[in-house]
């Protein structure tokens, strides 16, 4: 309850410099992890991504920046735009980005605060709503998830940004929910500002990642838990419920009912994965029980970037756990059902968490297990917990001893993330930490050996360091007998060392390319990039062999078989001086990818190097006319002088540079 005397404004003011003292805690703990550079994902999202070197103060750039993301449907645009404006004040600092990571971080904490201290006192029974002070259970439910290790792998990798703008979105439309129900209940007018509130910020949040289209769940479990449909008069009761029953109920109806209609556009997302979608529901609980698991006893060895040593469930007996899982998921449920009057902490943290995950963590075919998925749906459930613990805790102990244990265990996961954080700060350390938490990890193996290579090379003793990463991509590769990340790294080592490739790795990795479920063709690009330029030595029988498999795989995209293609030409120009075949494998390309002007570049240099000045100016103009978003615009301007000096830039070696 408000207390407006002297004594509870000055309350007031001591809980915010206690949330002012997190709020710094929590910087702190953070500061070692932001020196780590980029990692993972932030290459192909952030660092090689054109449109966000192409950035200049035209409007064009930016909107072609906003919707080049291929992450979700909607491309994510806000997150886009974030970045590149992170990237036109500071440049690739990484740093620069993950401070502004940071930042929102701990905007969405200042926010959890506020939304918690209006929540707080509706999720506590009523026998203690007096006596326990709902600001001080949102601090201790703030402070334990601005401080958990689980959130490093958000807050420090910067294209998780994603995630950290979405709970900024959605926690603003719900902040902007409860103000509306509170002043109907009020008696004032509300309705309009929880409508307008979720529905702006709702937007927002979608657009910055698709998990935010969650907002109106959110605000339902909410509404659930701690409002429970209460208004001033029947007209308001039903407004409220028929806002459910559109933003909802309506969505999930129409979601469903369109895949009743079009069932391939959900198992088609199957086809790249090595587990069906019965095999990953079934999973799913496993995991479940697991982020539960890492949410109560946060051990960062649990945690980390791969999880692909997890085993997949294929029924309910293997492994034995799944059984157990789903019947644990279940009991929860139904005791929270059944305790939502006695306990409405309890009810609203498994409801709030359970709808977190609702969309990443069921049918939609991505990967099964990621630590960041914890990141929203962990903080209703840190909330529930707090408010259905301590009113038991505070029967017991006295507020001196809850103070003390509280203080102890919002130390002890500090000290835990600023560990966590620190290992995240240097990519070698976390690479070979990762090696050893999950040594059946193919991903984390293969990270190590490249890290190691990274580290030697940076200290001028390369040979050494590849000698040292050798056994971790052998252990990658019997890990995963469809990897083709470690052998096409070992071929490049073996090239290096001796400059002969045994014939037998050639005949594995094309083995690998053939029956690689989940394509990802960039090694092998690697592999054929280096053939090209001499470093790997592959004959032709071999180049062929490799590229018949890779074309061979049908699950390899279009634009995949277009670089293929390419490639191909390009050692078939380069190497084996095969011009037509050059010729005809860049055409192939071009046809594979038609909206992609690199191959129609690549087209005009190869007329430039044949004397073919008309065919050169037919692809180039074609060029211009697909690269709309500019990317290659110095490029054609380059080639245009070539052109109007009727190849002169060619004659001094009469051989072109194919990309």
């Amino acid at each position: 309850m408000a207390d407006h005397s002297g004594f509870g404004h000055f309350k007031l003011r001591r809980h915010h410099w206690v949330l002012l003292i997190i709020l710094l805690l929590c910087a702190l703990v953070y500061l070692r992890g932001l020196f780590g550079g980029f990692l993972f994902d932030d290459f192909p999202n952030i660092v090689d991504r054109p449109e966000l070197r192409a950035l200049d103060g035209s409007l064009f750039r930016w909107l072609a920046l906003a919707v080049s993301s291929n992450s979700g449907i909607l491309r994510r645009p806000i997150s886009m735009l974030s970045f590149g404006l992170d990237y036109r004040l500071f440049g690739l600092s990484p740093l620069a980005f993950k401070l502004t990571n940071l930042a929102l971080h701990l905007a969405n904490g200042v926010l959890l605060y506020q939304l918690a201290r209006r929540l707080a006192t509706r999720l506590l029974p009523e026998a203690c709503r007096a006596r326990l002070e709902p600001h001080m259970l949102a601090l201790l439910a703030t402070a334990l998830w601005l401080l958990h290790p689980l959130n490093v792998s958000t807050v420090v990798y910067v294209v998780q940004r994603m995630d950290e703008l979405a709970t900024l979105f959605v926690l603003m439309g719900l902040l902007c929910y409860t103000e509306g129900r509170e002043r109907m209940l009020r008696g004032e007018s509300g309705p309009l500002v929880a409508v307008l509130g979720v529905g702006a910020f709702g937007l927002l949040a979608v657009f910055s990642k698709e998990n935010g289209a969650l907002i109106t769940a959110y605000a339902l479990v909410i509404e659930a838990c701690c409002y429970r449909f209460v208004a001033g008069t029947a007209r308001e009761r039903m407004a409220i419920k028929a806002f459910f029953v559109l933003t909802v109920a309506l969505p999930i109806a129409l979601f469903l009912g369109y895949l009743g209609l079009h069932p391939q556009w959900l198992t088609a997302g199957y086809a790249g994965r090595d587990f069906t979608l019965y095999q990953r529901l079934l999973s799913e609980a496993r995991i479940l029980c697991d982020y539960l698991a890492w949410i109560i006893v946060p051990l960062p060895s649990r945690m980390g970037v791969y999880h692909d040593d997890f085993m997949t469930s294929t029924s309910l007996l293997h492994p034995g756990t799944t059984l157990a899982a789903i019947v644990f998921l279940l009991s929860l449920m139904l005791a929270a059902w059944v305790l939502r009057r006695r306990s409405p902490g309890l009810a609203f943290g498994v409801a709030w968490f359970l709808v977190g995950q609702s969309m990443e963590s069921t049918i939609l075919p991505l990967e099964l297990v990621f630590d960041h998925r914890n990141y929203l749906p962990m903080a209703g459930l840190l909330l529930g917990l707090v408010c259905a613990l301590m009113p038991s805790v505070a029967t017991y102990w006295s507020r001196r001893t809850i103070a003390v244990v509280c203080s102890a265990l919002v130390l002890i996961l500090a000290g835990s993330t600023a560990s966590w954080a620190n290992t995240w700060g240097d990519p070698l350390r976390l690479a070979l930490t990762e090696a050893t938490d999950h040594p059946y990890s193919p991903r984390a193996q293969y990270e190590a050996g490249r890290q190691i290579i990274f580290k030697g090379t940076a200290n001028g003793q390369r040979a050494a360091a590849e000698r040292e990463a050798i056994p971790y991509f052998e252990r990658g590769m019997r890990l995963d007998p469809t990897d083709i990340f470690t052998p096409s790294s070992l071929i490049l080592i073996r090239s290096r060392q001796d400059h002969l490739v045994p014939p037998e790795m050639i005949t594995n990795l094309a083995w690998r390319i053939r029956h690689v479920r989940q394509v990802q063709i960039n090694p092998f690009l690697v592999v054929l990039t280096a053939a090209i330029q001499g470093s790997v030595r592959l004959n032709p029988g071999q180049m062929k062999l490799l590229v018949d498999a890779a074309l061979d795989n049908p699950r390899l995209s279009p634009s995949m078989r277009a670089m293929v293609l390419n490639n191909y030409g390009h050692y078939m120009f380069q190497i084996a001086h095969d011009n037509q075949a050059a010729i005809s494998l860049t055409v192939a390309a071009a046809a594979q990818d038609p909206t992609n002007p690199l191959f129609e570049i690549n087209l005009t240099r190869l007329a430039i190097a044949l004397g073919d000045f008309s065919e050169a100016s037919r692809h180039l103009l074609k060029a211009a006319q697909l690269d709309k978003a500019k990317m290659y615009s110095a490029t054609i301007v380059n080639l245009e002088q070539q052109l109007s000096t009727q190849g002169r830039a060619s004659e001094s070696d009469g051989t072109p540079q194919l990309h």
